[in-house]
């Protein structure tokens, strides 16, 4: 009995997905630029170079932590629901996400807005199931 109320419980635990290095490659996606397009306007005006391909995107993924994700502007409400969730995930340093955790971020930032969206748990997860061209995978979990 007990056994089945664990696997119940690991059931019941959100899943987590994370942005990955290596689903970019293989989508031949510039992951570096794509980070770096989505620090605020002012981060992006001091770029001495353009980021490329072979640039580090930690040192952006850092400058969204530290700055950019606190600015207005970063999760309009009116966000397209899977460029918000991948925004949040880089606010949170790409650490892996929980569904819950991201439907947190969200329902805070949209607390106000006039027009309350879907942001649940499943509807998350169902979006980034199918994130490919923003390259979230699903982080296998302790009991996969």
């Amino acid at each position: 009995m007990a056994d089945q109320q664990n696997e119940r419980k690991e059931e019941r635990q959100p899943a987590a997905f994370q942005i990955d290095v290596n689903e970019a490659e293989a989508r031949g996606r510039s992951l570096p630029t794509l980070i770096a397009n989505k620090r605020c306007y002012a981060c992006q005006s001091v770029d001495d170079e353009p980021p490329t391909r072979n640039s580090d995107p930690g040192p952006y993924i850092e400058r969204i932590v530290e700055h950019c994700a606190d600015t207005p502007d970063y999760l309009l409400a009116d966000t397209p629901l899977k460029e918000a969730l991948f925004r949040a995930i880089l606010a949170r340093r790409n650490e892996p996400t929980t569904s819950e955790e991201l439907n947190m971020v969200l329902a805070q930032r949209w607390a106000t807005t006039p027009d309350p969206r879907d942001i649940s748990k499943g509807i998350i997860e169902k979006i980034l199931d199918g994130a490919w061209s923003y390259c979230i995978v699903r982080v296998p979990s302790a009991n996969d």
